[in-house]
């Protein structure tokens, strides 16, 4: 307990530095991995979105960590997705260019026999900080591994999204 202390007291000295942002991300489907296929769709189609919370813990140096819990409807498939990501921040006053790599977890909810699948994910946008808020759009490309169904269908690997967070 005695060598806890000191870097209980560090680690509380350091925490108001940080700056912890909670939001909304959304957007839509690019190519959709969920597409089954028998099924050769992808392009963006009405009715397919991406949306959820947003966490953020931001950094010195423009380092930050982000954790989504994203739903995903497309193709008929409704899936949800727990992206983790390691963020950096160009330098920058109101537009800050950003680029994040992380792992993503996929629970696939309507399709008989599958039940999950893990992935890496990789992005770029841009962050525009306004007063108490922070709009960012990006471009996210996710790569699954592939699964195949009991009932013979394959689920894709490739998923590529346009969305845009909002925090404060």
């Amino acid at each position: 307990m005695n060598r806890l202390l000191p870097l209980l007291l560090l680690a509380t000295a350091l925490l108001p530095a940080q700056h912890i942002g909670v939001g909304i991300k959304g957007g839509v489907p690019v190519i959709d991995a969920t597409k089954l296929i028998d099924r050769n769709l992808t392009s963006i189609r009405k009715g397919d979105f991406v949306v959820g919370p947003m966490f953020e813990l931001l950094l010195p140096a423009g380092l930050g960590v982000e954790i989504n819990a994203l739903y995903r409807r497309g193709n008929g498939v409704g899936t949800f997705e727990f992206p983790l990501l390691g963020k950096y921040r160009f330098p920058g006053i109101l537009v800050r260019p950003t680029i994040s790599g992380g792992f993503v977890f996929q629970r696939l909810t309507d399709i008989p026999g599958l039940d999950n699948r893990k992935g890496i994910v990789a992005g770029g946008g841009v962050e525009i900080k306004l007063p108490k808020v922070r709009i960012g759009p990006e471009l996210r490309y996710t790569r699954f591994n592939e699964r195949r169904t009991s009932s013979g269908f394959l689920t894709g690997t490739n998923q590529v999204d346009i969305l845009v967070g909002v925090s404060f």
